[in-house]
């Protein structure tokens, strides 16, 4: 079979898979499908994260349809590997489909100028759904979305689950799958208007203002406070605190992370600042070295990378994150009293225009931010939730352990093998090793796959590009997206993600498993940021991505720190290694290597 990696399948044709990657369907139909490999997967997922990702698509699904998005998404995993099919939800007939591919084949202008005009018709549906929301997005988040959202918080933390019988525990585990389906759908619900508001004013400004660029429109949305920021405040205050205790500042500096707990334990001072340390994780603690991993420790089970922040921070120079804030939110305010003042002439309804995108994008900015902390507490009380039935399990000697728990599916917890065997249990009824054999060979699988990459791209290739949606569907794809590529091991371009030139030293992180390798003034490179890692920004001189653009989670948090950032290089953790002394302009989106 030919290598995937250097062989391009013409369009409409099978993609080749690798020899160590096979591929079955479960539906010979899928094999006609375009599957591209979900980038946040950094090796494969377990059963029961593959059980709550379902959940969770299912949710997103559900927000596309009430937002009026064209399409759904279907998930498959391949070798414990997610791959993602978008569908459109009016999708040609196959024979339309296959005349238009040969139509592309041999004259692609006209089918580019027909996605063009199918592309403007999508978007002016969007914006005919989006506009009332848009018009009022900060008062939709606070009064439709945000109470609900509250509400499931709220049930999750009430449950005492050693508390629950074996009959209440399967109820909850069924209820709290479902929440979390409604959890994904309300984040989709907010996250999508507010990456819209964002999209659509970026896209107005630099219409309006000849020669004006995506981040001289992102000046006019800075400085606005959200639950990101609030934490790392929370974090960095702690900091300063721990520099005025002589005892606790020692301990910090010199032991290990591991070791920072049992030593402050040994001393009031420590005690008290612990204390303090653990209120910070039981607000913002709910957190995955990995996004959305639960088969790893949450930062309020294992505090080592909060504490490596702390350990980070207290060798940094003494500064007010408010201060910055307030800084930037000057900045800000001069940005927009400058754009009104260029806009006196224009029509009043661009003007209006302008003012109703302007408020939104500037509460998107939050919002977006705001909303992925809706859905983390989701993934830890999943957490809770499986080890308490793994801890069950354990006891009845159905698994080896309770984290064996994880390579079990949800229905096998509610319906399958794993209810009847604990069920057997409470009975005093004798149970096989069945379950605990598939544990074994699902575990086997997973160790194989961790060491294998998985190719980009599986199924068919499509018939034709399809349209590019606008800057809709460019904004709610920002954090996947991929700008650059082009360059060598000393250069590589990106998309400019925010503003300003500094040179420091690589250190490349695929988890905050690893954030102790970051020391203050490094450039950190990875493959993307997401809301836990925002501690980090405090330490970086600049952060490069292999994906996001300018309105990725990485480019806005950068901006908030006034840390420059190149977003959507393709390759930057692959082209760089820890130690090489780079130079990042965040102004032009390059990279380069100015050592070896």
């Amino acid at each position: 079979m030919s290598d995937s990696s250097t062989y391009t399948p013409t369009a409409g044709q099978p993609i080749p898979t690798p020899a160590d990657f096979p591929v079955s369907w479960e539906d010979p139909a899928d094999a006609k499908l375009t599957w591209v490999m979900d980038n946040h997967a950094t090796e494969p997922m377990a059963a029961l994260i593959c059980s709550v990702s379902k959940a969770f698509l299912r949710g997103f699904n559900s927000a596309f349809s009430q937002l009026g998005m064209p399409i759904q998404l279907r998930v498959a995993f391949i070798n414990g590997f997610p791959y993602v099919a978008a569908m459109p939800t009016a999708t040609p007939p196959e024979v339309v489909m296959k005349t238009i591919g040969a139509v592309n084949r041999v004259a692609p202008a006209i089918v580019k100028l027909l996605m063009g005009r199918m592309a403007a018709g999508m978007e002016k549906q969007q914006l005919e759904k989006l506009d009332p929301i848009l018009a009022r997005l900060d008062s939709y988040w606070q009064d439709d979305l945000l109470p609900e959202i509250h509400q499931h918080h709220a049930y999750f933390e009430s449950c005492d689950l050693r508390g629950l019988s074996l009959e209440q525990l399967r109820v909850h585990f069924a209820e709290s799958l479902k929440r979390t389906e409604r959890l994904a759908e309300l984040h989709m619900r907010a996250t999508s208007p507010a990456m819209a508001a964002m999209g659509l004013f970026e896209e107005l400004y630099c219409e309006l203002f000849e020669g004006a660029a995506p981040l001289d429109a992102m000046r006019l949305l800075q400085g606005f406070d959200n639950q990101s920021l609030a934490g790392d405040r929370m974090l960095w205050d702690l900091s300063r605190a721990a520099l005025t205790i002589p005892s606790v500042r020692q301990v910090l500096a010199e032991c290990a992370a591991a070791d920072v707990i049992p030593a402050l334990e040994g001393s009031s001072e420590g005690r008290r600042f612990l204390a303090d340390l653990r209120a910070f994780l039981n607000q913002y603690g709910q957190r995955f070295n990995v996004f959305g991993a639960i088969t790893e420790p949450s930062w309020i089970e294992d505090p080592t990378p909060a504490i490596e922040c702390l350990k980070a921070y207290i060798t940094r120079p003494e500064g007010k994150p408010e201060a910055e804030q307030a800084w930037l939110a000057a900045g800000r305010e001069k940005a927009v009293a400058e754009a009104r003042a260029r806009l006196a002439g224009y029509p009043q309804p661009v003007v209006m225009r302008f003012e109703t995108l302007l408020k939104a994008a500037q509460s998107g900015t939050s919002i977006k931010e705001d909303s992925h902390w809706a859905i983390l507490p989701s993934f830890y009380q999943m957490r809770r939730l499986a080890l308490e039935f793994g801890r069950r399990l354990a006891e009845a000697h159905v698994l080896e352990s309770a984290d064996d728990v994880f390579y079990l599916t949800g229905d096998e917890l509610l319906y399958g093998e794993a209810a009847q065997a604990l069920r057997a249990r409470s009975e005093e009824q004798s149970t096989d090793a069945a379950l605990q054999q598939r544990v074994h060979e699902r575990k086997a699988q997973f160790e194989h796959f961790r060491h294998i990459t998985p190719p980009p791209m599986l199924g068919t290739r499509p018939a034709f590009e399809p349209p590019d949606g606008g800057p809709i569907f460019r904004s709610v794809g920002s954090e996947m997206r991929v700008i650059g590529g082009s360059g060598d091991s000393q250069e590589l371009k990106g998309e400019a993600g925010s503003a300003g030139v500094v040179r420091g030293i690589a250190r490349v992180l695929h988890s905050l498993a690893e954030a102790n390798k970051l020391q203050a003034g490094d450039v950190l490179v990875t493959e993307r940021t997401l809301p836990p890692w925002t501690p980090l920004f405090a330490t970086a001189a600049a952060v490069v991505t292999d994906y996001g653009g300018v309105l990725s989670h990485c480019a806005i948090v950068a901006r908030e720190y006034h840390i420059p950032a190149v977003v959507g290089t393709g390759r930057a953790t692959k082209t760089f290694h820890d130690g090489q002394l780079l130079e990042v302009d965040g102004t032009a989106g390059v990279v380069r290597v100015l050592d070896n």
